[in-house]
């Protein structure tokens, strides 16, 4: 499977990224950046900072990644407008996040190192979707006036040594008053285990909307034919301030909130054998305070895992709880994927 499927997601089927190759190009996502905000007409400062956003990026590109795309479009959010930028690239992806958004830079940090403080600092929301040896995928947003998010979110994983791909996946799709994510695990690991998670993936990104037992029933009938997939999929819907639970197999998802924890039962069953019946899934629905922390992970994982009691932890930077887990409690043979998201509203 083509590492650039995941560039593909990350920056939509229907664009024309610049492909970051010399300082020309760095050039060029600079002027992207001016052109779009003069298409807006939003204040100078606001567009000269998303410049340096941009350039934060690229140059980022050029030293540490294999291969770098940057892509720029206008955004609205109850009624204020903005920019949007996007930087993804098809490794080796960020191995230690935490320190690069602290600037605490060192030879071994990873791609994406140096820069990704200044624009942490400089943007108004940063997200992060990082897979180690795959790519890495940063989202940056800057408004002209004060538009509140209402959920942060971020995604690490890596593969089972030696492969160039694991067959774990996730997507997060955020509106302005909805937030739906999904982490999938591939029965084994490798190309085969990734299309099915793949292609899991797919379905929840065009039936976002849908509801989540008819979203599973889809995926698995997506899934005949390949080795299937276990999976966990969320809803947040910020005007009810619910968040609805679908889980198939061994893939966990704990909702935090201080030293309180829920955690979703899923039920035992694969996705795409045959043999499933997701009519039998059940939707579980839970409250959601401000602040609440959500965590879904694959097997990749230790069983025990849990968050519940760690404030330290928890009060972290999405980015930096993902790699926290990763690094503390996943398995030396397998793939391991984790997706943290903060509601904020």
């Amino acid at each position: 499977m083509e590492k650039r499927l995941l560039i593909k997601r990350w920056l939509g089927s229907d664009t024309q990224p610049i492909a970051i190759y010399d300082e020309a190009s760095v050039s060029s996502a600079r002027q992207r950046v001016r052109e779009a905000g003069q298409h807006l007409k939003l204040r100078k400062e606001v567009v000269e900072t998303v410049a340096l956003i941009a350039s934060e990026l690229t140059h980022n590109h050029l030293s540490h990644a294999r291969q770098g795309y940057f892509l720029v479009r206008p955004i609205h959010r109850s009624g204020v407008k903005g920019l949007e930028v996007i930087a993804a690239d098809i490794g080796p992806g960020l191995t230690a996040p935490a320190a690069a958004i602290r600037g605490d830079i060192t030879k071994n940090t990873g791609s994406l190192g140096a820069g990704v403080s200044a624009v942490c600092r400089l943007a108004d929301e940063v997200e992060f979707d990082n897979r180690i040896v795959e790519g890495t995928c940063i989202v940056a947003r800057k408004f002209e006036t004060a538009a509140p998010s209402f959920c942060e979110a971020a995604i690490m994983g890596k593969p089972f040594p030696g492969e160039a791909l694991s067959g774990d996946d996730a997507i997060m799709i955020q509106t302005d008053g909805d937030f739906v994510a999904a982490v999938a695990d591939g029965l084994g690991h490798g190309p085969e285990a990734r299309e099915a998670s793949n292609r899991a993936m797919e379905v929840v990104s065009r039936s976002a909307q849908t509801d989540l037992v008819a979203m599973a029933i889809a995926i698995n009938e997506e899934l005949a034919g390949t080795r299937g997939c276990v999976i966990s999929i969320v809803r947040y819907t910020k005007a009810e301030g619910i968040l609805e639970n679908i889980s198939a197999g061994d893939v966990r998802a704990h909702l935090y909130h201080l030293r309180d924890a829920h955690f979703f039962t899923p039920t035992p069953m694969v996705l795409g054998t045959g043999q499933s019946r997701p009519q039998k899934l059940r939707i579980e629905r839970v409250p959601v305070k401000p602040g609440s922390i959500l965590s879904i992970f694959t097997d990749g994982l230790k069983s025990r895992t849990s968050l519940k009691g760690a404030l330290d932890v928890l009060r972290q930077p999405t980015i930096a709880i993902a790699q926290h887990m990763l690094d503390t409690e996943s398995r030396p043979d397998d793939d391991a994927l984790v997706l943290v998201c903060r509601f904020l509203l």
